[in-house]
């Protein structure tokens, strides 16, 4: 069953860094505090500053200690370096008096950049001090320290919060720049679905109207072509109910009014009840399903929907015949633990690519070659149905053309003897 996803979820897709914003909000930052502030990329690029708010950060910068191959530039990207690999706040200095701090930036779990700011004495500096960090960076010793002794000096406890400080203001950008990473999406799907919709809607519905303009220009005498017509337009019919079906189906699965009705159920029976509804097109592509002996293993009672469970074996089967090449071959299992049962299923079709693999259960993602109709919203729906019963849902494959596989695991929560289903 090979997918192709129209785009990457937020969820794994890294997002897309609004670095002038970052600017604007990291030069705020260093205004209010008087820090010199910058920020990095994960491949340790300054994308921000450096922002000199102070005396003698302007001075260090008007003498270039941040240009590439600068010392500075060297300290600063050697510590960003550092919190990238470790995931965690870092410190350097300067003849260990002028010191800098540096935060990772995190967004969804990742880090995303680092920021690293200070480039401030942390004690009251002195004239010899002065001239041995100024002799490491290569400025003026005189004009540092005649810069030094009319600042003061950022102590640890000032530090402290001015680095809380930080961390707020990057949750709050960060929070924001989630929003629009959302918005983005949204739009994206909702141009996505207008796309799908309009197509496969289109598609039976031109059909129909050339079957019956086929019809009014002549062939009403010819029971036979009436017939075949009429064959062609009901299947075009039920293709345009299954789009419409999987839309309203799409939208109660993210408004939660997706109706699943739980009561006393037999799998053996749901599985039945599947496999008959798909062998025929198996057959008819001379494919060979193979199941397990299902009446061997008793009624296998759960408490479920079984007409919502049965909706999510057809779809994986269905599936399975589509995009299984003829005379392949398709095998259902079936586990029995102390809690759960697992039903897979696997086939010897197209297989799916290791990148799309994460998003095989995102909504609108589908194969463009062999999945000629449909809205890529089976598996979505499918996933939701298995999750409200306290289930998982999951996917293997080898690669392309290597065929895939979904375990779906449910859990074994008994009927009350009276009620079980036989």
């Amino acid at each position: 069953m090979n997918a192709s996803a129209g785009g990457q979820s937020p969820e794994s897709r890294p997002m897309e860094l609004d670095w002038e914003g970052w600017r604007r909000a990291l030069a705020r930052f260093a205004a209010a505090t008087g820090l010199c502030v910058s920020a990095y990329d994960v491949n340790c690029e300054r994308q921000a500053g450096p922002f000199a708010s102070s005396k003698v950060a302007r001075l260090l910068a008007t003498a270039g200690v941040w240009n590439e191959g600068r010392l500075g530039d060297r300290i600063e990207r050697d510590l960003a370096a550092q919190v990238l690999e470790t995931g965690a706040p870092g410190n350097a200095s300067v003849g260990g008096e002028l010191r800098l701090q540096a935060v990772p930036l995190l967004i969804g779990g990742q880090v995303r950049g680092v920021i690293a700011y200070g480039w401030a004495f942390h004690t009251f500096g002195t004239p010899l001090g002065c001239e041995r960090i100024a002799r490491q960076l290569g400025v003026d010793g005189a004009r540092l320290w005649a810069e030094v002794r009319l600042e003061s000096p950022v102590p640890e406890s000032r530090m402290t919060v001015y680095t809380e400080l930080l961390e707020t203001m990057i949750e709050s950008t960060v929070r924001h720049a989630e929003a629009v990473e959302r918005l983005q999406e949204l739009s994206r799907l909702r141009e996505v679905f207008l796309a799908s919709v309009s197509h496969e809607l289109r598609t039976p519905l031109s059909v129909l109207g050339m079957r019956i303009e086929i019809l009014l220009r002549g062939a009403l005498a010819d029971p036979e072509a009436i017939r075949t017509s009429l064959i062609d337009m009901k299947h075009h019919v039920n293709t345009e109910a299954r789009l419409v079906e999987d839309l309203i189906e799409a939208a109660r699965t993210r408004t939660g009014q997706l109706r699943i009705d739980m009561h006393p159920a037999s799998l053996r029976d749901i599985l039945k009840a599947a496999v008959s509804a798909v062998v025929p097109h198996a057959e008819a592509k001379q494919i060979s399903v193979v199941i397990p002996e299902l009446d061997e293993l008793g009624p296998l009672p759960l408490i479920a929907d079984p007409h919502r469970l049965q909706q999510v074996f057809w779809n994986l089967l269905s599936n399975a015949v589509k995009f299984t090449p003829a005379a392949g071959r398709i095998d259902m299992r079936l586990q029995c633990a102390a809690q759960t049962y697992t039903v897979s299923v696997t086939d010897t079709g197209s297989g799916i690519e290791a990148a799309l693999l994460p998003h095989v259960f995102t909504p609108f993602t589908k194969q463009l070659k062999a999945n000629a109709q449909g809205l890529g919203l089976g598996l979505s729906i499918a996933r939701h149905i298995v999750e409200h019963h306290g289930g998982t849902i999951q996917v293997e494959s080898g690669g392309s053309h290597a065929g895939a596989t979904f375990h779906v695991t449910l859990p074994v929560n008994f009927p009350s003897p009276g009620d079980a289903a036989e």
